[in-house]
């Protein structure tokens, strides 16, 4: 598959750790991405997403409502909906891509999502999902040490799952997409280790040092 990198967007500020990683994930994630498809972004916060898409059909959902209200003011279609309780609308629309970007493990059922997903494209349409690894190293680190994995063990739109690389794949090819690429994002902590060993230690070593992955998949 053909890629194109993508420079509709250049990053404010480099030191920011934070806001490199957003960045990175997006415009990875937005690379597969052809000139003119129809987009469905699924938890699509502000419509940050479309900042590295080329010119496109964008829908975006979202459960916060004032990200929906921000993307109407703007002419962009788009929908306040909680996929715990209500199904995708747009039920008369065909996406060429779909994305799902950190959402799955927010879901009570993610398998109920990704069939009702495969309802949603075109022939030959693409799924873009990322999902955290939780179980990288920093993180079996908080839990040697008695530590919270998360800020606030009680938010509501905190993970209600964890999963390992293995079990997040597992879950895409029991499901029957097809996994056509993927890429590991490397954590931005800590600081001191340098940017660039991160990411061979991620690419290499993911399941322990991988933050994020990022899978383009078609339903099998």
């Amino acid at each position: 598959m053909e890629k194109k990198e993508t420079n509709f967007v250049k990053l404010k500020n480099e030191n920011d750790e934070h806001e490199f990683f957003i960045f990175n994930k997006l415009k990875k994630a937005a690379l597969v991405v052809k000139k003119n498809s129809k987009v469905l972004d699924v938890g699509c916060h502000n419509g940050r997403l479309l900042k590295f898409l080329p010119p496109c059909d964008y829908f975006g959902i979202d459960i916060n409502p004032l990200f929906i209200r921000q993307l109407k003011h703007k002419g962009i279609s788009a929908e306040q909906i909680d996929l715990n309780k209500e199904e995708i609308p747009f039920q008369e629309e065909k996406f060429d891509y779909i994305f799902l970007l950190d959402i799955l493990e927010h879901i009570l059922d993610p398998r109920n999502l990704l069939n009702d997903i495969k309802k949603r494209l075109k022939e030959g349409g693409k799924v873009i999902i990322s999902l955290p690894n939780d179980y990288h190293l920093l993180n079996k680190i908080r839990f040697i040490f008695n530590k919270s994995l998360t800020k606030d063990s009680f938010d509501p739109c905190g993970h209600l799952h964890f999963f390992p690389i293995k079990q997040g794949e597992s879950l895409l090819t029991n499901q029957r997409f097809k996994i056509l690429e993927k890429h590991f994002l490397a954590p931005t902590k800590p600081a001191l280790i340098p940017r660039f060993l991160k990411e061979n230690l991620s690419k290499f070593f993911p399941q322990t040092f991988a933050r994020n992955i990022i899978y383009t998949t078609e339903p099998d």
